[in-house]
This record gives structure tokens, sequence and C-alpha cells, in this order.
């Protein structure tokens, strides 16, 4: 089996940051991710729950909803949602899957950076990486402002991104993932400076290949919690995992809830 090497790699990933295409097209790896299976959902689900304690019917935006995997579950909880995302692909496809599963969900294609809205929410979330990501227009950090005017007087914002720390100490420079005629070549670059992780995905099919970048901004504590306060929100609570346990250096994620003033 024929590897390419890290010097083609890295040229390959050089060329591809520098045009920056859409990880989030069609045919995206986005959409085969082995770590978002339904029981992974089904838990992150039920943490949101009890952590915002949702009434009944509770209006909900989900900013950066991909192919409405959190979206989705949570209509068929009986909850009002709405889930933004800036891909056209992905929406389509979560369109898709919503009518598959018998729910109405109101997906819409906007960028979260200028979203505005008549009716506020009773919660909000943007989780798996959606803050920070870079992609045509630049970094979409500015959603929090935005995320903080749809807000009820009151109501909770929940953020899920990788801890910076321990997302550099972990990181895997490459890998392949798949089998022998199917499969996806990944390399990552850090990017000290600024603070970004590049990813690109090489996934090659029998007859073709297609190139995907994803980039994205890495946050520690303290500057994802500026972030937050400084467009408003008060940060209640730090934690690791969907578990509930208190964010600590050696976690790879954080989540974090945070509350509109009253």
């Amino acid at each position: 089996m024929h590897h390419p090497t890290q010097k083609a790699i890295k040229a390959n990933m050089n060329m591809a940051t520098s045009s920056a295409p859409n990880f989030f097209k069609q045919g995206s790896p986005f959409l085969k991710h082995p770590l978002l299976t339904a029981e992974r959902t089904t838990y992150e689900i039920d943490f949101l729950e009890s952590e915002l304690k949702l009434k009944p019917g509770a209006r909900l935006l989900d900013v950066g909803c991909g192919f409405g995997r959190h979206a989705i579950a949570l209509a068929r909880r009986g909850y009002e949602v709405v889930a933004i995302d800036a891909s056209a692909e992905m929406i389509a496809v979560a369109r898709e899957r919503a009518e598959k599963a018998n729910v109405a969900v109101d997906f819409r294609q906007e960028r979260a950076e200028q979203f505005a809205s008549r009716s506020q929410f009773d919660a909000a979330i943007c989780l798996f990486t959606s803050l920070g990501q870079i992609g045509e227009w630049g970094e979409n950090r500015g959603l929090v402002a935005r995320v903080y005017a749809a807000l009820k007087a009151g109501g909770q914002f929940v953020v899920e991104v990788p801890q910076r720390a321990a997302a550099v100490r972990d990181l895997k420079p490459s890998e392949r993932i798949g089998g022998e005629k199917r499969y996806a070549d990944v390399v990552r670059q850090y990017d000290a400076a600024d603070q970004t992780i590049s990813e690109v995905f090489r996934v090659v099919q029998p007859g073709r290949s297609e190139t995907y970048v994803l980039r994205y901004h890495l946050f520690d504590r303290s500057e994802l919690s500026t972030l937050l306060t400084v467009d408003g929100f008060r940060v209640e609570a730090a934690y690791g995992a969907y578990d509930g346990t208190p964010l600590s250096e050696e976690d790879s994620t954080m989540v974090l809830v945070a509350r509109k003033g009253d």
C-alpha cells in the first residue's frame, strides 16, 4: 500500500489551506464522522436537558447545527428548535434527516455572525467545535454577541470546544482512517502564532479522491470565559465532559454554561 510521504502531505496541506475549501460541503467526511453516534447524541441531550432544566416546549437555538443531530434529537423530545449553519449542504442533509425522523425543525442556512431573530429563545447551544471555526469569512467568534441578543433574559448558552493545552498535547500530526480502498489521510498542524489547528482530509475512494480542510481557533478556559463575559454572559459552570465532571487542565474538551443577565 502506498502512503504519501510527510513532505508530500505537508505540501498538499499548504496548497489546500491557502484556498481553504469548505469542510462542510457535499461528500464531507464530517457526515460519516465515527464519533458522532446516536448513543453519543442521546448522552449529550440528556446532559443538556438536565443542566438547562428545560421546560416542556422550550424554544431552542442550535448554532452550527451541521447535519442536525442535536436539533433533531431535541425536536423529538418536544422542543421548538431553530437550527442554523452556514453550509447549504449541511442544511440540506439536516432537512432530509428531520423528514425521515418525522420531526419538525426550522433549519436555516445562515452565518451565525449575522443571525438575528424577532422572537427570543430560552436557551442556545453551540457544540462540537462550532465556535472558532475559520472559513471564507474569517473566524466566527462574533456569533457570541448574536446569541446573546437572541436569548431571553436569563437564557442559557452552552458551548463545547477543545481545550487548547490538551488538544495540542494530544495532536496526531497524521493518521489514516479506513480500509485499503476507501480511506482518509488526515494531516494536522498547529500554528502557535495564531493558536489555530488546520486539518486536511484527503478522502480516497475507487476512481477518485477529494480534499477537505477544516481550520479552527483553539481556546483556553480563560480566553473562552472572557469572550463570553465581554459580550454580556455570566459563566455559571465549566465541565470537562457531558457527565458533569468539573473542568480540569487535563480535559480535552471544555463545556461551558453561561447565562444572559436577568
